[in-house]
This record gives C-alpha cells, sequence and structure tokens, in this order.
C-alpha cells in the first residue's frame, strides 16, 4: 500500500474539535495541519493513540460520513472524505536520455492502464528530455498505487526516470 496523503480538504471534511491519527505512512500537508489547528483538531500519532488505548479503527457511517467527535478519526479513514475514492489526478514526471520512442512508451503505458492524459508538457535539452503529463485515473483499472507502481517501473536510471504524485499534494505544495 502507498502513502497516504491528508490534504487541506480532508480536514475540511472532519467536524471541528475532533481527532486524527496519523500513522508512519501517511504525510499531511502544511495547509492540512494548518486547518486542523485551527478547527481545533488535534492530530496524533499512531503509536501514541494506542499506548492511550485509541480504537485502531473508525468504522464509516452508512452514507460514508466520517465518525469524529470523541472517536479518533485515523488518516486512511480521512481521505475517504473524497467519496472513499483514491486520487482522480496524477502528476507524471520524466526525464531522462532523449531516444526514439521514449515518449510513445510512457503514453502507452499510461494508456494501458486505462489513464487518459489530460494534459502534456515535454521539452528536449542537450540531449535530454523531460515530460510532464496530468492523468485522470477515474476510471482506470488499477488503484494510486497500482498505477504508480506500474510506471514507476518503466524507470531505468540509465535511460528515465518516471515519478507519479497525486495532484491534490502538487497543488497543496504550490499555494502561497
Amino acid at each position: 500500500m502507498g502513502r497516504t496523503i491528508i490534504t487541506e480538504e480532508d480536514v475540511a471534511a472532519l467536524e471541528p474539535g475532533g481527532r486524527l491519527v496519523v500513522d508512519a505512512e501517511t504525510t499531511m500537508t502544511a495547509p492540512a495541519r494548518d486547518l486542523a489547528r485551527r478547527r481545533g483538531i488535534e492530530v496524533e500519532d499512531a503509536a501514541d493513540a494506542a499506548a492511550h488505548g485509541a480504537p485502531a479503527t473508525v468504522e464509516l457511517g452508512p452514507d460514508g460520513a466520517l465518525a469524529t467527535g470523541p472517536h479518533a478519526v485515523h488518516a486512511h479513514e480521512a481521505t475517504a472524505a473524497h467519496g472513499g475514492k483514491p486520487p482522480r489526478t496524477l502528476i507524471v514526471t520524466s526525464v531522462g536520455v532523449n531516444r526514439p520512442g521514449v515518449l510513445a512508451e510512457l503514453s502507452a503505458a499510461v494508456a494501458g492502464l486505462g489513464g487518459d492524459i489530460q494534459d502534456m508538457s515535454q521539452r528536449i535539452t542537450g540531449g535530454y528530455f523531460n515530460a510532464i503529463l496530468v492523468v485522470d485515473i477515474h476510471h482506470a483499472r488499477h488503484d494510486f498505487a497500482a498505477f504508480r507502481n506500474a510506471l514507476q517501473q518503466l524507470s531505468v536510471p540509465t535511460d528515465y526516470v518516471v515519478n507519479v504524485i497525486d495532484a491534490r499534494v502538487f497543488q497543496a505544495m504550490h499555494r502561497i
């Protein structure tokens, strides 16, 4: 399973005054931490929560809403605020030695996984290429982690490297 990312939107969906338990596989953006503090949502490390007898999981209600208040919401449940679905949009970057077919290889892999390239920029400088793709995976046959892992398998240090990031994280990193 990949890292869980908690964004400002995830925290906004939680009830004020609750508690969010964050484990070692979770990254919480700075705007999300700020919003949690402003809304009185306590952010606690999973190891500390377990030591205080916090529940290991929190059930979602029949409507898919998060249960907060006196209960702790764990990071994996917090991302369910977006309808319980994984990220819809990915930012895929690739940098490496230019050669015939490299962009075709990358775009074919995205298509083969069921991704839809929404936007793309590619540049060749001094024999090296750099590509940035905005990919919609809403209808993909794989979840975010499987999609990311499959694309990163294309990486060969002597050829090119592929990185994949949830677009929500990219947007949160670049807010002023």
